[in-house]
């Protein structure tokens, strides 16, 4: 918390900063935790000593607690060095909380209701916000007119923790959505939404307060730029934190029905949704999710927590999750988890053991190299997490050429990993390890490296093998245990903002409630434009990648293409330089194998520029139809779903089209097929799986649902949006199976990509665009006897 709120701070000020936020989490929990909430006399008696100790009166008679005795030593500490002026206001700002926590007590006990302007102005003294910025500015010269702004800070900050909290909030507690939800006679999920309008709202406000006092003729423009410097950094690093720290986890409760149907089924559904998804947005733009849990991840955990036998208590949590997950786990997971548990019961012949799944991940990487290291990777995996024997002839070779950092750390650990359980340590120059320490070593403070904790715990098992002490290992376990889910699980990946934020902005566009958070999260999204051009998909990390690149652009272009239009020639530049020959995108780095997916998402950010691209457009668009299957499919790239892929290019074609030197005709043909392919495979529900052979999920559906609406006939849309409709849960949200995959073909989940998706699908229902001009639509009617499930194999 420190660290996000104050991040140029000393390591003192730190120290200091983290025993203030312990100190008054632990206090202000002391009153809310308990087996019943304090009471006005218990408050009264256990804050009366500590407002004592900060007006330098010391706790008088009251006996000298654990929290007295921690308050004297911590406000000797900060007070030492400071003018009187800062500690009396100081100690008003503690009184004012200890008085406003009283009051919420008798409140509480009273079963008062209080209006919202009641409870937003005592909720600005409870959350304790306005002492800690105190302390963190204590030594900056006086400066009244930033109170507006620490009001504004402490209001954002308790209402976004408000909102979070909303779930767990028991009976007789008074929180912003229940406050709300009276005073507005609505149900707990429009309130939360009001709330979290109401948080954007005092972001603005935040914004026009420090341009007016930066601006002529404020004779104190210098001392307000560093305290707007300083207000603004606690605040957004306040939020991150009870983000990331994930402090609140529980999901909004389940909506009430309204007592009228909505004339629109399809209008009700998508207000439910937006409500959800504006909750997702977090105080600085971007849109924020948890991966859910995974086993490989897990394991690796384990066993590197097993081989440095640490944590023992955590060892048990992670194998009960693990022996909990294996009952119903696919092959893979299976063996991956009696690698772990129960490593006796391996074959010995690694690659006995990993055939039926190295072969599926053979498939989705180049016939060459990289699925050969996918191969290596797995044997490593099993050979870490079970000892199973390998081979030195499957060592992967050293890397050639320029290799993208996961990659990187990926063939340096299996190499490592083989050359030590081979007996032949001497495989591996110096060079390769300190390599492999200096890129596990450039962390940047996050819980996992490059927001990979699969390529993490492959590369900490690897430095484990040579350098058991390394301090790396043991810092690096402390962040990847936070990491878990609550579930206990470890996930594939700690973060995927940048790229949830481009994909949500898009959607957000289309509707009038949601487009009013895009302008902050245009922001966000420009802000992580990578020196290269382009964006990684996670803030914080160094790697860029094409599809996040392409996502940013598209949002940009659809936003503010003028505003943005650096931004969006530098990403255009980016995209240029990634191009191969054929006019296929790699994900990574020119000269890789490209994927459809990625030439898509070119040619559709490049689109608004095409008068300066035109003959790029063209051959990515050429790679596109030359790549499409008789069957009117595409090879998947980092998805699993038939229809994600189909929808991509589709969407890129009908675009396309608006370029000179197209091939119209191939367009027109190749669109043909692939709606005839999503026709054929459209099951009797009127979803589909992902695949013809899978069970009808919401991610898959509304994928395939705007090239259906778009290019085939109205029932079949009918049938699609229906299956969709019936999909969503009480709370808004439409679940489903993960899409997403990495390592490929392993599957990884966060939730809310189903849910966008989902919102995107149901605003072009109708079939139109409302981001770009395409081609007119093309339609094609089903076959014979539709709707009916496709024949298995068709």
């Amino acid at each position: 918390m420190a660290g996000f709120v104050a991040p140029g701070a000393t390591a003192t000020e730190l120290q200091l900063l983290a025993c203030w936020g312990a100190f008054i989490a632990l206090v202000d929990d002391g009153f809310d935790q308990g087996p019943e909430p304090a009471s006005p006399a218990e408050a009264k008696a256990a804050l009366t000593p500590l407002v004592a100790v900060t007006s330098g009166a010391g706790p008088g008679t009251a006996p000298r607690t654990p929290a007295v005795a921690a308050l004297q030593d911590l406000w000797g500490r900060t007070a030492a060095g400071t003018a009187p002026r800062w500690r009396e206001r100081f100690a008003a700002a503690y009184a004012s909380f200890a008085e406003a926590t009283c009051e919420e007590a008798r409140w509480r006990e009273s079963g008062f209701v209080p209006s919202l302007r009641e409870y937003v102005r005592l909720r600005r003294r409870t959350i304790t916000v306005l002492p800690l910025l105190l302390v963190a500015e204590r030594f900056l010269p006086e400066y009244p007119q930033a109170d507006v702004l620490r009001d504004i800070c402490a209001d954002v900050i308790a209402w976004t923790n408000d909102l979070a909290d909303a779930a767990t909030e028991r009976a007789g507690q008074v929180g912003l959505v229940d406050v709300l939800a009276r005073e507005r006679a609505s149900d707990r999920g429009e309130a939360a939404a009001i709330a979290r309008t109401m948080i954007e709202d005092r972001l603005d406000d935040f914004d026009t307060a420090a341009r007016t006092q930066t601006q002529p003729p404020s004779p104190h423009i210098a001392a307000a730029g560093d305290r707007i410097e300083l207000i603004s950094t606690f605040l957004y690093g306040a939020v991150t934190w009870q983000h990331e720290s994930q402090r609140y986890r529980a999901p909004l409760p389940a909506q009430r029905p309204t007592s009228r149907p909505a004339a629109d089924p399809v209008e009700a559904a998508v207000v439910r949704l937006e409500r959800r998804l504006s909750l997702a947005v977090a105080a600085g733009g971007a849109v924020t999710d948890h991966c859910a849990g995974r086993v490989l991840e897990s394991a690796l955990l384990l066993a590197l927590l097993r081989a440095r036998d640490t944590h023992h208590q955590e060892q048990q949590q992670l194998t009960a999750h693990l022996e909990q997950r294996r009952c119903g786990a696919d092959p893979l997971d299976a063996l991956l988890i009696d690698a772990c548990l129960r490593p006796e019961t391996l074959p010995p012949d690694a690659a006995d053991a990993a055939e039926p799944v190295v072969g599926d991940a053979a498939t989705v990487t180049s016939a060459g190299g990289r699925g050969r290291l996918k191969r290596s990777m797995l044997h490593a995996v099993l050979h870490a997490l079970g000892g199973l024997r390998l081979s030195s002839e499957d060592t992967p070779a050293p890397g050639s050429g320029t290799l993208s950092s996961f990659t990187t750390v990926n063939l340096l650990a299996v190499r490592v990993l083989y050359s030590h359980a081979t007996g032949s340590p001497h495989t591996i120059s110096t060079g390769e390890r300190f390599h492999l320490t200096h890129l596990l070593d450039e962390s940047d403070g996050r819980l996992a490296w490059e927001s990979s904790a699969a390529t993490h715990l492959l590369g900490l098992h690897a430095l484990q093998s040579y350098r058991p002490g390394h301090q790396l290992i043991g810092e690096a376990v402390t962040g990847l245990l936070l990491t878990r889910d609550p579930e206990g699980g470890v996930p594939f990946l700690d973060s995927q903002d940048v790229w949830l934020s481009a994909v949500a902005g898009l959607a957000f566009l289309g509707r009038p409630a949601p487009r009013r958070y895009t302008a902050r999260m245009g922001q966000f999204v420009a802000a992580w434009q990578a020196p290269d051009g382009g964006w990684p998909f996670a803030s914080g990390i160094r790697q860029s990648d094409v599809d996040t690149a392409t996502r940013c652009m598209e949002f940009l272009n659809a936003l503010a293409p003028h505003r943005y239009r650096h931004h969006l020639h530098r990403g255009a530049a980016y995209l240029t330089s990634r191009a191969g020959p054929d006019g296929g995108f790699p994900t990574w780095l020119h000269g890789d194998d490209p994927d459809l997916d990625m030439t898509a998402g070119a040619v559709l950010a490049l689109i608004p520029h095409r008068p300066a691209h035109t003959r790029l457009i063209t051959a990515a668009t050429r790679f596109i139809l030359d790549s499409q299957h008789p069957d009117g499919t595409w090879d998947p790239s980092w998805t699993l779903s038939e229809s994600s892929v189909i929808l991509r290019a589709v969407d890129a074609l009908d675009a396309a089209c608006a370029v000179p030197g197209t091939d119209l005709p191939r367009i027109t043909a190749a669109t043909v097929r692939a709606t005839a392919r999503l026709l054929a495979t459209q099951h009797r529900d009127g979803g589909w799986g992902r695949t013809p052979d899978s069970d009808s999920d919401a991610l898959s559906t509304a994928q395939a649902l705007p090239v259906i609406a778009r290019h085939g006939p109205p029932h079949a849309t009918a049938a699609a949006v229906g299956h969709l409709l019936s999909r969503q849960d009480a709370t808004g949200s439409f679940p489903a199976p993960p899409d997403q995959v990495g390592p490929r073909p392993l599957p990884f989940d966060y939730p809310v990509v189903a849910d966008l998706h989902t919102l995107a699908a149901l605003n072009r229902r109708t079939g139109q665009s409302p981001l770009r001009a395409t081609m007119p639509p093309v339609r094609v009617t089903g076959p014979r006897g539709w709707p009916g499930r496709a024949r298995r194999g068709s």
